[in-house]
């Protein structure tokens, strides 16, 4: 059976997106206190020391990927980065000896995708952009970088065989596929532009003790605490129509979703993203919740995992760097629940690109009986199914 929550081995398909709210405890069933000043609400992970990035003309910075769609429009945070080097510059080291005015191995500045930087300031992921410059420093300058999403389906249209020919053949089946690691993430924070976005949202379940789920409207902005990061700003909250259990939420049809996409538009907005809650109370006098998404269960089930990969898939990242114009997602997943402390937490989270793509075409499945576990559906007489293979590390007792 394929295990696809986010665990701490090999095999993974979800990735962490920094979300914090340690800042902000529950006191009485209340999640934020109003920020008097009016400036917007961050709930990104603890801030590391901000790095030193570079900014130049577009002249002298460009990613050696050659474009392979250069028709393509890509968000305007894409755009900006484009013509930003990322390197991050260093100080003087102790054992520098040479003048002001030069380097060495010791202070000159580092690449984005630096390893050893990323470890020291626990960056778990890079950046999309910075894997972007990594693909380009290659000896071949990027020039065989395939950034296409996988696909888990017949290639339609193949002139070899009649349509109805089950299986199809050699040429238009997908081959197998190894879940691999993804070393990066599209998006690396979410920060909510108000506190009383979300007040206003979890309301919903102080009252009824049910859960609630909203799409997230914003736009995307530079991350400076991650090297060449990206940031999703959520300015509001889009509660579409949905049936609400303590155990879960149904979305039903929405005759309005097509209008309020307009009317964000309008606003410079758009869905960056989806939230929803899973609290249970514990003890209301304290306005404490109960934690039972950790390390030791799952941090989201494989049916939200499904779910968000196929959300992921109706938003696709425009990239001129791909031959289909589009790559991964910047759709992001933000799950509300107790943490290990009992109080009222915020995960964000983005399944990897492989992921994406097995949900977007129905190869994966939930379990009924384990939320954690997943598996690869049977092939049927009218759906071909790829063979899906995962890796295991061995680690000696």
């Amino acid at each position: 059976m394929l295990k696809i929550q986010h665990t701490l081995g090999m095999l993974y398909v979800t990735v962490r997106i920094h979300v914090k709210v340690e800042d902000f405890p529950v006191n009485n069933v209340t999640l934020f206190e109003s920020v008097s000043n009016g400036e917007a609400m961050d709930v990104s992970a603890p801030k590391p020391v901000q790095p030193s990035v570079q900014n130049v003309s577009k002249l002298s910075v460009g990613i050696a990927l050659p474009p392979v769609k250069k028709n393509v429009l890509e968000d305007e945070v894409d755009r900006t980065l484009e013509h930003e080097t990322g390197r991050i510059e260093r100080g003087r080291d102790a054992f520098c000896q040479h003048g002001t005015n030069s380097r060495c191995v010791r202070c000159s500045a580092l690449e984005p995708f630096d390893e050893k930087y990323l470890a020291e300031h626990n960056i778990k992921h890079m950046s999309f952009h910075a894997s972007l410059r990594k693909l380009g420093s290659t000896a071949d300058r990027g020039k065989y970088a395939q950034l296409d999403d996988i696909m888990c389906t017949l290639k339609p249209g193949c002139p070899n065989h009649p349509p109805d020919l089950e299986g199809g053949c050699p040429r238009c089946r997908p081959g197998a596929i190894t879940l691999n690691r993804q070393p990066y993430r599209h998006v690396d924070n979410v920060e909510f532009e108000n506190p009383q976005i979300v007040e206003r949202f979890l309301n919903y379940w102080r009252i009824t003790g049910n859960q609630r789920a909203g799409h997230l409207y914003g736009w995307y902005k530079p991350h400076k605490d991650v090297p060449l990061g990206i940031k999703a700003v959520v300015a509001a909250i889009y509660e579409p129509p949905q049936q609400n259990r303590r155990e879960g939420i149904k979305f039903l049809d929405d005759p309005m979703e097509e209008t309020v996409n307009t009317v964000a538009k309008e606003f410079g907005l758009q869905r960056v993203g989806w939230i929803f809650t899973d609290l249970v109370t514990e003890d209301p006098q304290k306005g404490t919740v109960k934690n039972f998404r950790n390390k030791e269960t799952f941090f989201l089930s494989a049916q939200e995992c499904i779910l968000a990969g196929k959300l992921q898939a109706k938003h696709p990242n425009p990239c001129k760097y791909s031959s289909e114009g589009r790559f991964g997602s910047k759709f992001t997943t933000v799950c509300v629940t107790g943490d290990e402390n009992h109080q009222v937490h915020m995960e964000g989270y983005q399944v990897s690109n492989q992921c994406m793509s097995l949900a977007r075409d129905n190869v994966l499945i939930p379990t009924r009986d384990a939320p954690e576990l997943g598996y690869v559906r049977e092939p049927e007489k009218n759906r071909y199914v790829p063979d899906v293979f995962y890796k295991l590390e061995v680690r000696p007792l």
